[in-house]
């Protein structure tokens, strides 16, 4: 059997993949697999060719086993104290994650107060510290006061699962910690001591490498050294991000390989001898590895690294494919729910396509640069098939996870590579000069400043190209095997003449062999951006937590977005709902512009991620509540009462060439000749005077298509609902969105008149308010209407064809 490892790592990654969908009881589970290991061994000494089927079974058990014991809670769980204020007492038991506000810890527990009670408990918690005034080191043993939580299933549909991210590393418990002297240190724990001599010399070497730089210079120089995020600002991230140049900042494969080639050429220029070499560099990578925290991306690299480098000393052949099957098979047998880690999956994928795709391409473009006399082509094709074959790669996956693609890599990897290069080199040379010579060390660091600003400057060039990354749709599971499937056969296609002749045979021609190549780009170009078509309009009540949010889109494929969520001080601070849940939701289902926002009123649980929408989205028309104004000009909105970061908001939407609208009753959006959308609040003079509350002056629309008819009653309370009673008209409704968050001061005549069939309360888990209310929710019901809430039930998603509704969540499965 050619390759048998590569067949066991599949084998064994498939047994975890069925270990994560079925539970199996682990008794029955272990019985089986000592009855296969007691055959398996007896196959290979008697008769292994004809026994494979034995050892093959062996490792699809083997990864349901491991996936087993992984998933397991152990007796005395944290888990059950969740939803409760604790004190914790655990041993930090790795690097903690320092952030630009923020640490996390990773604890070891050993002890729980809850109350009087005090029990021994174990497993592990993450406690996340606000603005911490001291950060604790590796085995520091640590008390925490806090609120103990399970991390939420997600409720809008493909958002990332950070429950199920941290339960696959068997973390299943948040702790927050609120004020600084709700965390202190009250021991010294056991330490390994070669990580916690790695971790002491890393701290050392940072602060070193940071001398004379800019603090957002060294930020960057410790992400791409040593793989810290947590110091670099949003707006660099993002550069980095559009540009391709994202995995820089995490230590990968590029990393390792420098570091490696490195030691090897300064082992050559000071004459060292060949027996030391091998595992001189093996020390050296390792113990990088240590500091940098081990990841995946990081494990894989210096498994592989090492493989190869004492394959060369002993002499033995290296086969890439078998290379990458072990360190796979040691990374998931260490820790089996790695297969679902993203930085698992990216790093394969960009080695496999490098080294399967990479000579590939490399052969072909040295062949089609010899039909030319360019200077250098030879070496540009070699140095392009690199990040190509990796970009190539690595797309489905980059697509599935950050929903974008960025055309531009492949050129901004091939310039930025030699100033990684550079910025390693001067980033250790500065660390290690600093623990001897600091004065000499900040004097170095000048060039490396200089090299950092080239960095940056690049970056910020690529990333402002036209076209430098296409938001797109998640792909699907065929799509993306459609995808590697095609990779497989062209590479063969390229590299192997005698199959190429197989092939071209078998399409008779040619034209036809290029036809099917250009049918499959086609398929999956679709699937990758092809819009949502067909006759049904789709209202998305998207979960922002506690706020608004509701897109509308129609057949024609027009889009209107009814408030935008918003958390607290994401006004002041740009970060939250807008940026973090409803940016990446709209991305997800294929959404390109909106044609009308309407913010409903100033309120920021309402309001405030509009702006991270409008930076990302081109927005036609903006429509907003003239609560606070007699006009539509932003001027209009300025006054004491409207708060200013709504009036900011306003401005930049102005910036930004969008037309801004003040609606009122009696007013109609006309964005799609198939959907009919009246304003219907406010207007009346009663609820308009200097007491009424921005909630009264909320934005109220009836949207109809067909026989359907939906209402968004904003946030209105008594006055505004008896205003409209009294009014008639348009309330009537197959679905309501329920005003201000399911509070109690929706009226009964109100619901009455609307007469829902389907109520959706946007509110969020655990909110302070007491929303929504249970007596809202009994009369909802008495009402005939079914009650959907978000923070139950996720995103509610409704289609129509004008004629039924179909009603799906976020958390149906």
């Amino acid at each position: 059997m050619s390759r048998p490892l590569v067949i066991l790592t599949l084998l064994y990654a498939a047994g975890v993949w069925l270990g994560s969908l079925v539970t199996v009881k682990f008794t029955l589970l272990m019985a089986i697999s000592v009855a296969a290991l007691i055959y398996a061994l007896a196959s290979c000494f008697l008769a292994w060719r004809g026994n494979r089927q034995a050892v093959f079974m062996l490792f699809l058990l083997l990864g349901l086993v491991m996936a087993g014991l992984a998933g397991e809670d152990d007796p005395g769980s944290l888990a059950e104290y969740a939803g409760r204020y604790v004190t914790l007492t655990g041993q930090v038991s790795s690097e903690p994650d320092v952030r630009l506000d923020k640490v996390f810890y990773l604890l070891e527990t050993g002890e729980i107060v809850v109350g009087r009670e005090r029990r021994q408990v174990t497993g592990s918690v993450r406690v996340q510290a606000q603005e911490p005034g001291r950060i604790y080191s590796y085995g520091d043993v640590l008390q925490a006061k806090g609120l103990l939580v399970r991390p939420e299933e997600p409720g809008n549909p493909g958002q990332f699962d950070y429950g199920k991210y941290l339960e696959r590393q068997g973390i299943k418990v948040i702790l927050h910690v609120r004020e600084d002297n709700d965390l202190r240190k009250v021991g010294t724990g056991w330490r390994n001591p070669v990580l916690s001599a790695a971790l002491r010399i890393k701290q050392n070497l940072v602060q070193n490498a940071g001398l004379s730089l800019s603090p957002s210079q060294a930020a960057v120089l410790n992400g791409v050294v040593f793989g810290i995020q947590g110091m670099i600002g949003r707006e660099v991230r993002e550069t980095f991000v559009v540009s391709g140049l994202v995995h820089i900042l995490s230590v990968s494969g590029l990393h390792v390989g420098l570091i490696l080639g490195g030691v090897l050429v300064l082992a050559r220029l000071t004459g060292m001898a060949p027996g030391l070499t091998a595992p001189v560099a093996s020390l050296v990578i390792v113990f990088y590895a240590l500091m940098t925290g081990f990841q995946p991306a990081v494990m894989r690299a210096t498994l592989m690294a090492l493989l190869f480098l004492w394959a060369h000393y002993f002499g033995r052949d290296r086969d890439w494919p078998t290379t990458l099957a072990f360190a796979a098979l040691v990374i998931l047998l260490w820790k089996p729910f790695y297969l679902y880690h993203p930085g698992f999956q990216l790093s394969f994928a960009a080695t496999w396509g490098i080294l399967y795709l990479g000579p590939i391409l490399a052969d072909a473009g040295t062949a089609f640069c010899d039909r030319f006399s360019f200077p250098w082509s030879r070496a540009a094709a070699v140095i392009t098939a690199i990040p190509l074959a990796a970009q190539l790669a690595a797309i489905p996956l980059v697509a599935w996870y950050y929903n974008l693609v960025s055309p531009v890599s492949v050129l901004a990897n091939v310039v930025a590579a030699p100033l990684v290069g550079l910025l390693l080199f001067f980033g250790i040379v500065v660390a290690v000069l600093g623990l001897f010579w600091a004065s000499l060390a900040g004097f170095v660091n000048i060039a490396t400043g200089a090299v950092l600003d080239l960095f940056l400057l690049l970056a910020g060039f690529f990333q402002r190209l036209p076209g430098a990354v296409v938001y797109t749709p998640a792909p699907s599971v065929p799509e993306v095997a459609m995808w590697y499937a095609g990779l497989v056969f062209a590479g063969r296609f390229m590299a192997d003449q005698e199959w190429r002749r197989k092939v071209s045979g078998y399409f008779a021609a040619r034209r036809r062999v290029a036809g099917f190549a250009i049918l499959i780009i086609l398929v999956l170009a679709w699937g990758f951006w092809a819009p949502g078509s067909g006759s049904e309009l789709a209202v998305h009540f998207i979960d922002v937590g506690q706020g608004d949010c509701s897109l509308v889109r129609t057949p024609g494929g027009k889009t209107m977005l009814i408030d935008t969520g918003g958390w607290r001080e994401e006004f002041e601070t740009g970060s939250g709902a807008g940026e973090q849940v409803v940016v990446p939701y709209l991305r997800r289902i294929g959404v390109r512009k909106i044609d009308v926002l309407v913010l409903s009123h100033p309120h920021e649980d309402h309001a405030a991620g509009a702006a991270a929408v409008v930076k990302s989205f081109p927005v036609a028309l903006a429509v907003v509540s003239p609560a606070g104004g007699t006009g539509t000009a932003v001027d209009d909105f300025s006054s004491n009462e409207i708060p200013p970061a709504y009036v900011s908001l306003l401005r930049e939407m102005v910036g930004r060439g969008i037309t801004i609208e003040a609606a009122e009753a009696g007013d109609n959006l006309i964005f799609d000749p198939a959907v009919s959308v009246a304003v219907l609040s406010p207007g009346a003079r009663e609820v308009r005077d200097k007491d009424s509350s921005f909630n009264n002056d909320s934005i109220v629309l009836s949207l109809k298509y067909g026989q359907k008819a939906f209402l968004f009653a904003g946030d209105i309370e008594e006055e505004t609902q008896t205003c409209l009673v009294r009014q008639g008209g348009e309330l009537a409704a197959d679905v309501l969105k329920v005003p201000h968050h399911g509070s109690r001061h929706l009226l009964p005549a109100f619901v009455k008149e609307v007469a829902p069939d389907v109520a959706v309360i946007s509110v969020g888990s655990r909110n302070n308010f007491g929303q929504p209310d249970s007596g809202v929710v009994a009369l909802l019901q008495e009402e005939g209407a079914e009650v959907y809430r978000t923070d139950k039930d996720g995103a509610v998603t409704i289609t129509t064809d004008g004629q039924k509704l179909a009603v799906r969540t976020g958390r149906d499965s």
